[in-house]
């Protein structure tokens, strides 16, 4: 089994327990009682030559633990005063030890627009994202069908979420043209093997011939790389571990 199917797997587990805990009806009801605000997430990244989406993560799969003092809310500030655009904040608590607290303490401490960066698999956890702060949130095209897009991409809408469809090849790319309102990210990590290839994003980039905006995402380790996607057109990009470990602008 792979890694990816494996965090399905485990994801779909723990969504019972959450599910028992508090249940659909009680995080709705939750939901009409707040007046929360529309996403801005999608505004805070569009009409830009360069924006960064900074990712907070303690670990990952591929790389183990990266921060060993994570501190989200610090890493937040940090990159909020290095001019991020917006945040990707991780929840999934078992694979890449992060957590929903995570992003509420954050979104109580910036100004930023925040992505939830999980596994969504089911509409309980497109309610739970509004109702802990979130802006936008991540539907990967590769764990979910066709049905299962369209059904969460209306309620991300009744939501007033945004939502970023991921996708790694040309096949994904092709269910997903039709989400106007998307934003398509490209993983140019093989969330299979896990091996990265930079170039995959300027692949998909030129067979997109929508007006989405576009982000390149993982693989992304220095400003030179920015810069090498840029040549492309591609202006919007979401970095995780070379932020986390603090060395990405000393490259």
């Amino acid at each position: 089994m792979s890694i990816l199917k494996k965090i399905v797997e485990n994801t779909r587990e723990n969504l019972k327990a959450k599910k028992a805990k508090l249940s659909l009806e009680d995080v709705k009801s939750s939901l009409k009682e707040l007046d929360l605000p529309k996403s801005n997430f999608k505004s805070s990244i569009s009409n830009k030559d360069e924006a960064i989406i900074a990712e907070i993560k303690k670990a990952s799969p591929s790389a183990g633990v990266i921060s060993e003092n994570f501190n989200p809310v610090e890493k937040a500030k940090e990159y909020e005063s290095v001019g991020a655009a917006a945040l990707s904040i991780l929840t999934e608590e078992d694979f890449f030890l992060g957590s929903i607290d995570y992003l509420k303490a954050v979104k109580r401490t910036t100004s930023l627009p925040i992505l939830r960066k999980d596994f969504i698999i089911d509409e309980y956890q497109i309610y739970e994202s509004k109702l802990i702060g979130a802006d936008c949130i991540l539907l990967i095209a590769s764990i979910l069908s066709d049905l299962q897009i369209e059904e969460f991409v209306k309620i991300a809408k009744k939501l007033e979420l945004d939502y970023l469809i991921e996708i790694h090849d040309e096949k994904e790319l092709k269910r997903v043209e039709l989400y106007k309102d998307a934003l398509i990210g490209v993983n140019n990590r093989n969330l299979n093997t896990f091996e990265v290839d930079l170039d995959n994003s300027i692949r998909i980039k030129n067979l997109f011939k929508e007006k989405n905006i576009f982000i390149a995402e993982s693989g992304i380790k220095s400003i030179d790389d920015i810069n090498y996607l840029k040549l492309h057109n591609i202006n919007v990009f979401l970095i995780g571990e070379s932020l986390m470990r603090g060395d990405f602008f000393k490259k």
